[in-house]
């Protein structure tokens, strides 16, 4: 039976799309001033070409693409970009549109925890807009020191709340990091197919989502479907 839908945060609750675009322009303006040049739609296209390799970090892999085997040149690069990070969470969130509705309404029937990768301030923006208390439980990766998709990090949420795999599901944006690592521990799973990460696709069987929605309005009607089909 399920009874807690888990969460994850960015590109699910909330559109962090401005944020995104702005870290991804910081990034490849960095590259530039190391000499390697690119125009936005090349970002994009390599961008694209490494979240389709199921990397970890889309930005650390394009930096190793330029920098090789240098590690003072990547880790330079990266210093510099993650100089600019205050500026970029400056920019601040908004929830997708219906997701304050959806949220109450599935509050009502079960219970909502948290499971993002994301600081543990992120609850303040949460409650800023009005959301956070939908939620039972609000434990992040910034919370614990354990972030997606280790295998842990679902376990410690669970074990947390009081509840089973076979009583969850998680709903998230990426394939990667919400969907498979989830499915091996045997909960539920509903991929948000939308965002940069939507050019994933599952490799293997074991890495279909039980249910795939590209708006967040169709969640509660996929969640319906899982429950119904035991």
């Amino acid at each position: 039976m399920i009874r807690v839908l888990l969460f994850d945060v960015g590109e699910t609750i909330l559109d962090a799309e401005g944020q995104q675009d702005a870290l991804m322009e910081v990034h490849r303006t960095t590259l530039a001033r190391f000499g390697f040049e690119m125009s936005v739609e090349e970002y994009r296209l390599l961008d694209s070409e490494k979240i389709s390799e199921f990397v970890p970090s889309p930005m650390h892999a394009i930096t190793r693409h330029f920098a090789r085997s240098d590690a003072s040149l990547f880790d330079e690069i990266t210093r510099e970009v993650r100089s600019h990070y205050p500026e970029i969470r400056s920019l601040g969130y908004r929830l997708y549109p219906g997701a304050a509705v959806i949220l109450e309404q599935l509050a009502e029937e079960y219970t909502l925890a948290l499971a993002g990768n994301a600081p543990a301030s992120i609850t303040d923006v949460l409650d800023e807009l009005g959301v956070l208390r939908c939620f039972r439980h609000r434990v992040v990766s910034g919370s614990i020191g354990i972030k997606k998709p280790e295998e842990r990090f679902f376990r410690t949420i669970l074990d947390m709340a009081g509840f089973s795999p076979s009583e969850a599901i998680m709903i998230g944006d990426r394939l990667d990091n919400d969907i498979i690592p989830a499915k091996r521990l045997g909960i539920r799973t509903i991929w948000f197919r939308q965002g940069r990460y939507a050019v994933l696709d599952p490799r293997v069987p074991d890495e279909v989502p039980d249910a795939t929605i590209t708006r967040l309005e169709d969640l509660p009607s996929a969640i319906a479907s899982i429950v119904e089909a035991g």
